[in-house]
């Protein structure tokens, strides 16, 4: 008994044992089976199509009267359609290291407040181009006005003055909102900068970003007012400057500062005289050989520092009204599409694209040449708004060129500019006219054939053109506006060339310019050349300038910085627009048409002719224009005269490139520029 019982003990101890290892053996068959499912499933799923995004980032700002403002971001997005819209929605893209410009397009909702619309469409730009932002303080304002003890005091009394204006301009806004559609548009690019500035110090902390420095608020102002600081400047060294020197500073009975006058301030004034690089504009608006339609072509290429070349194209569809009160109408310039900056609400290159309701044109300036300093005696520069603010006041409350002029007027302080803005919609395509013409002839019972040369139908056809240009030019406390559309209609071979020589007679007499080294005529040659986009690219390069082409230190970081070219066709109701980033270089040109829209195939003649190329091939450079002077934001050198017949002669010469010349310019601030500025043509594709 005893050794059966001891043989069941040892058999029930052998069966537990058993028991054991089968758990056991359990357990390692579900980890492999789970093994194998994680196999199969990563198998399946290295299959599975996974989104490839492009590096757009995406935001909304939500508003509500309990809460306030609050900011979702989205990341990276490529359904851009649907991010939510709440108060105001951006998607952002940095693609200066691929094509040389970023990219922005920011919309609002007409049903909240302008105000909301506005700040909370500051606070998203600011919060996702915080970084952009920052190294364009860095490359400009910061290395500037560091740049020696005459700098630091230029730009010490620049802060003070913009900061003091910016309160002014911000309570006369305030207050007169309500009865002035201007005051109105004013106060919102307030609110909008004042958003920014909120928007710029939370990506930064978002970002846990550890800068070392801070933007106080007063360099964002001097950063939207660089349009300005060329004025600015001339202001600080003629009258300030002179006046405290010559102790000729009078006090009115408020207590304002007043310019010197005599011979001091006189003396002064001769030997300030120097002008940046020279900005250029070409716009040629002519009938088709072939087809009964318009056509208009226009070039721009900006002129300034390379220090300031981190672009941006912006795209602002603000449903603002004209009045705080949302029962008044949206206003007709909804939507701006422009070339810009970080951390900068308007152009400062001055090139806009304004569409809306019952409005589409183009909005265009460049820099005005002023020799008469005496002109600075009338302006109070305490009462100053900036250019930045007006344009964009102007882009968006006028209903045609005339009103767009008209606003333009108010406050003609500083942004000395000559410019051009063309109503797109006057563009009617000849054969609508002529109809409407051939009816109502057979209603007077007379001959329906009309001869497009008869004189009654060239006078109806320029009345009803009449709007289509204006030219407005602004010298300090001076502005000269006018329909110029019979220049164009007249005379529809001939191109008009802008370079800031004064186009009226008035204000080129007051000016002082001697207009001979800055010819605006254009050779019969380039007129007849100049008829489709790719003959605007050429002529603008062949007429650039290019300060690193000169080896000489003083002028090696200066020169047309970019292209954009504009066509639109009133027939096909079509427009083709791209834009180049970088100084300016020669490429190859190759006759080879951009793709139309399928409906226009069979009137080719009445196609909008682009071949612009990403080719990457530089050529020889012709002689440019005559070279400007140029200055940096706080210093004034003139450009020796014997460097003028030098120009751009140069063979092979290609794309920029910063490493070439670090030697000579290594205290050029570039922070987030690319190396080699070789990049091909951009056209923005805009989602909403």
């Amino acid at each position: 008994f005893c050794g059966c019982l001891n043989g069941f003990k040892t058999a029930g101890t052998v069966l537990k044992v058993v028991g054991a290892s089968w758990q056991k053996t359990r357990i390692g068959t579900y980890i492999l089976i789970g093994a194998g499912l994680l196999v199969i499933g990563a198998f399946f799923i290295g299959y599975i199509e996974r989104p490839e995004y492009d590096g757009t980032y995406c935001a909304t700002a939500f508003w509500t009267k309990q809460v306030g403002f609050q900011i979702e971001y989205w990341k990276q997005q490529n359904d851009l359609l649907n991010i939510p819209k709440g108060a105001a929605r951006i998607c952002y893209k940095d693609s200066i290291y691929e094509n040389g410009w970023a990219q922005i397009e920011i919309e609002t909702q007409r049903s909240f407040p302008d105000w909301v619309q506005a700040y909370g469409a500051g606070i998203i730009e600011g919060s996702l181009t915080w970084h952009q932002i920052y190294n364009q303080w860095l490359n400009t304002i910061h290395s500037s006005c560091e740049r020696d003890v005459d700098a630091q005091n230029f730009c010490t009394w620049l802060r003070d003055l913009l900061t003091e204006n910016f309160h002014k301009i911000k309570e006369t806004a305030s207050l007169r909102q309500d009865h002035e559609h201007y005051w109105h548009q004013i106060n919102l690019f307030i609110f909008q900068l004042e958003g920014l500035e909120t928007g710029y110090r939370q990506g930064a902390k978002r970002a846990r970003s550890d800068l070392e420095e801070e933007i106080p608020f007063s360099d964002i102002l001097l950063m939207n007012a660089a349009a300005d600081i060329q004025d600015l400047k001339i202001y600080y060294e003629n009258y300030v400057l002179g006046s405290s020197s010559s102790n000729e500073k009078s006090t009115t009975q408020n207590g304002e500062s007043q310019p010197a006058t005599g011979a001091a301030a006189e003396s002064t004034v001769a030997s300030k005289n120097f002008f940046l690089p020279s900005a250029t504009m070409l716009t040629k608006i002519f009938p088709s050989d072939d087809a009964p339609s318009w056509q208009l072509l226009f070039g721009h290429s900006t002129a300034g520092s390379y220090a300031s070349m981190l672009r941006i194209q912006k795209r602002y569809k603000f449903h603002y009204h004209f009045g705080p009160n949302q029962r008044t109408n949206t206003v007709p310039g909804v939507d701006i599409t422009f070339t810009g900056y970080p951390g900068i609400l308007a152009s400062t290159d001055d090139f806009y694209i304004v569409k809306g309701r019952q409005v589409q044109s183009i909005v265009a300036g460049v820099a005005m040449k002023n020799e008469n300093l005496d002109l600075w005696k009338s302006v109070n520069i305490n009462q100053a708004v900036p250019l930045s603010a007006r344009v964009m006041a102007a882009n968006r409350i006028a209903q045609n060129r005339r009103t767009w002029a008209k606003a333009m007027t108010k406050h003609p302080y500083t942004g000395s500019k000559q410019w051009i803005t063309i109503d797109l919609n006057k563009l009617a395509p000849l054969d609508k006219l002529y109809q409407s013409l051939a009816e109502d002839e057979i209603l007077d019972d007379r001959p329906a054939a009309l001869d497009p040369n008869d004189e009654a139908v060239i006078s109806e056809r320029h009345n009803r053109n009449k709007g289509l240009v204006w030219i407005a030019e602004q010298l300090p406390g001076r502005m000269h506006m006018k329909d110029v559309s019979e220049r164009f209609l007249n005379d529809n071979t001939t191109a008009w060339l802008a370079n800031g020589v004064p186009y009226f007679d008035e204000l080129l007499e007051v000016s002082n310019v001697n207009e001979d080294p800055y010819p605006n005529d254009l050779l019969p040659a380039d007129n007849e050349e100049l008829t489709n986009l790719e003959a605007v690219d050429k002529f603008l390069r062949n007429h650039a300038f290019r300060g690193d082409l000169l080896g000489d230190e003083e002028s090696l970081a200066y020169g047309n910085t970019d292209i954009k070219l504009f066509a639109y066709n009133s027939r096909l109701g079509i427009s083709d627009y791209h834009a180049f980033a970088g100084p300016v270089f020669m490429r190859l040109q190759h006759m080879q048409v951009r793709s139309i829209p399928e409906k226009s195939m069979s009137d080719v003649e009445g196609t909008i002719s682009s071949s612009i190329l990403d080719d990457r091939l530089s050529v020889i450079i012709d002689d440019a224009a005559e070279l400007a002077e140029m200055e940096m934001i706080t210093e004034r050198r003139p450009v020796r005269n014997d460097m003028r017949a030098i120009a751009m002669r140069q063979t092979g010469a290609g794309p920029f490139k910063w490493s070439s010349v670090s030697d000579k310019i290594a205290d050029i601030e570039h922070a987030g520029h690319p190396d080699e500025w070789n990049f091909g043509k951009v056209s923005p594709k805009w989602a909403w």
